[in-house]
């Protein structure tokens, strides 16, 4: 398990987690919340990063967008993914952590379908969307919700 490197931030964002599965009444409605909520921090976050500068200004392959994927992965929580695939998924691109930062020592029994880590759905959207890429990213898998990793599929239109 990865060290906690900033336990105020995971704090809040579980503090915000709580809020939003008691505000809401479905998982997928709580899934969209946490998306939504990456989304707008992901103006934020591309603005005052090195993305934009270490990043092609047109992405047009899958390779681009893994590329993309891997340098707002090492911007954000400074290692790279566990994977970054473009095999297994015609016409998408996964994208797994092993030991993903958002739920670290977080287990949630009875939650399936629910992404605890949606939050960085919403902000790797939101970026390939500032590059000009049409895609629906969601996290098919989440290791606080029993998977074996977070897993996030970045689907290409």
């Amino acid at each position: 398990m990865a060290r906690i490197e900033n336990p105020l931030l995971l704090s809040i964002y579980g503090q915000l987690v709580d809020k939003i599965l008691a505000e809401t009444g479905n998982i997928e409605e709580a899934n969209e919340r946490l998306r939504e909520l990456g989304r707008s921090m992901a103006e934020q976050i591309y603005l005052t990063t090195e993305i934009v500068d270490k990043t092609k200004d047109t992405v047009m392959t899958r390779e681009d967008v893994a590329k993309l994927i891997e340098t707002v992965y090492k911007t954000l929580f400074d290692k790279k993914p566990s994977e970054i695939d473009m095999e297994s998924a015609r016409g998408s691109v996964r994208v797994t952590d092993t030991s993903c930062i958002w739920c670290q020592d977080v287990n949630l029994e009875g939650m399936h379908g629910f992404g605890y880590c949606e939050v960085f759905s919403g902000i790797l959207q939101a970026i390939l969307e500032y590059k000009g890429v049409e895609a629906k990213v969601f996290e098919e898998s989440c290791h606080a919700t029993g998977g074996s990793a977070c897993t996030w599929n970045v689907r290409l239109a």
